[in-house]
């Protein structure tokens, strides 16, 4: 059996609230039908038989009762003597006549299929013997109003539910409508395999809208990490490629070279250099895949910053001296972070080497590092060839760069150094930007706090 959806459940649901209402609604109104119609002939009655009371004259001593009207809007009046035995009026077909008297008191009173309201009241006048005044008032008018008002409730009630629920599908199906839009276009996606398309749902701004603009936004997602995938398998493989083709190149050189030590030892040599290079940028590689899975694991503990970033300025002054650019270093003393030691080394040597390969001869290159208020703020500034504005945006991407022909120095870089840095500066609950003018060199500024407890590890 094909299971029932939302649209037909809602239906049902929605028909069954509105059958539920209706009875309650029309049971209501037969019931206060009832009582309303029952009240407003007692109140009649009891106004007859006071009006009777009134019409009753004595002329000395004898009662006269000519100005009494025994039956007016189908009331019956009927005089009785203080015996109880009637002596005028009338009283209606069918009505028991053995009913007892109660002073001022409502009764009902049925027989077989009639049934009437009796009201009595005991009076007496001066001079005069007690009488009983009784009015009678038949019900079955009132039960054939009550009836007929049933008989309508009844034959309306099926065409209420019927538009009750032809209604609540009709709106069901219109406010449903954008979820088929956006099965279509998953069904369209699916079959095509076209990220590109969107939902893009217009009208009210309900949780309906809500709901296709996070499916327009996921798609978004999506897409971006698809293109990325693409783009970095496409990256890798190409910076992957020139190592090994060059080691392949020299190994086969030096296959040939065996009476030769020297040639032999400088392909080696560019053998082990490209090797290097192929393990930096697997590494690089590892520990950005890892970062994307949440895997890569810090070890947050108190480091001294300044001792860190005195041995990377160390470290870097070989490849800086080679292109004869000047190291400055302003740091200052006992900076304490509570910080993962070896990220906080390959922050600030890639953004060094960043700042040399794209330095300029006999240039310059400036870190800095001082306390502010809640953590420790860093420059690092070049005077090198500087980024167009329409690239800032782009250089934290993997892979990206400026212009690989406008680098100052050959290996030096594969587009991954930034990147990483970004990671590790937001993984300590920092940030960084960067100012720049072509031509004039580069300024990266970067904050990292001094504590973040809720890191914890990894």
């Amino acid at each position: 059996m094909k299971p029932l959806s939302i649209k037909i459940k809602i239906t049902f649901w929605y028909t069954g609230l509105i059958v539920f209402i209706l009875c309650i609604i029309l049971g209501s109104i037969v019931f206060s039908t009832d009582k309303i119609l029952v009240l407003g002939l007692q109140r009649e009655l009891e106004d007859e038989v006071y009006d009777a009371v009134e019409d009753i004259q004595y002329n000395n001593g004898s009662m006269l009762v000519d100005q009494i009207n025994f039956f007016d809007d189908g009331i019956h009046i009927s005089l009785y003597s203080k015996d109880q035995r009637q002596f005028a009026g009338q009283l209606p077909s069918g009505f028991p006549a053995a009913v007892p008297f109660h002073p001022e008191q409502v009764q009902t009173i049925q027989a077989g299929a009639n049934s009437w309201l009796v009201y009595d009241m005991y009076t007496t006048a001066k001079g005069t013997e007690p009488l009983w005044i009784r009015g009678v008032i038949s019900l079955n008018s009132s039960y054939e109003t009550r009836n007929q008002i049933l008989f309508v409730c009844v034959i309306l009630f099926p065409f209420l539910v019927l538009l009750a629920g032809y209604g609540g599908w009709l709106i069901t199906k219109s406010a449903f409508q954008p979820v088929t839009l956006i099965r279509r276009i998953a069904a369209e996606i699916e079959s095509s395999g076209d990220l590109s398309k969107r939902i893009h749902l217009t009208g009210s701004k309900d949780e309906i809208y809500d709901l296709a603009q996070t499916f327009d936004y996921m798609l978004d997602q999506l897409e971006t990490a698809f293109k990325t995938e693409r783009q970095f398998t496409s990256d890798a493989s190409h910076e992957l490629r020139t190592p090994v083709s060059v080691i392949l190149a020299h190994a086969e050189y030096s296959l040939t070279q065996k009476d030769n030590p020297v040639e032999m030892a400088e392909s080696l040599a560019v053998i082990r250099q490209q090797a290097e290079k192929m393990n930096a940028l697997i590494s690089s590689l590892l520990l950005l895949a890892r970062a994307d899975h949440h895997a890569e694991r810090l070890e947050f503990e108190v480091v001294n910053l300044s001792e860190i970033a005195e041995m990377v300025v160390e470290e870097i002054g070989a490849a800086a001296e080679a292109r004869a650019i000047t190291v400055y270093a302003e740091i200052a003393p006992s900076l304490s972070l509570f910080a993962d030691q070896t990220s906080l080394m390959r922050l600030l040597l890639n953004l060094l080497q960043n700042a040399v390969c794209y330095g300029r001869e006999n240039g310059w290159v400036k870190l800095s590092l001082r306390p502010v208020e809640g953590g420790v703020s860093g420059t690092v500034e070049d005077n090198g060839i500087g980024i167009a504005p329409e690239h800032k945006a782009q250089i934290w991407k993997r892979f990206y760069q400026v212009d690989p022909a406008r680098k100052t120095m050959e290996n030096c870089g594969t587009g991954l150094g930034l990147p990483i840095v970004k990671w590790i500066i937001e993984r300590h609950g920092g940030e960084i930007t960067v100012e720049s003018q072509l031509g004039r060199g580069t300024i990266f500024r970067f904050f990292l706090p001094s504590r973040r407890a809720d890191l914890g590890r990894g």
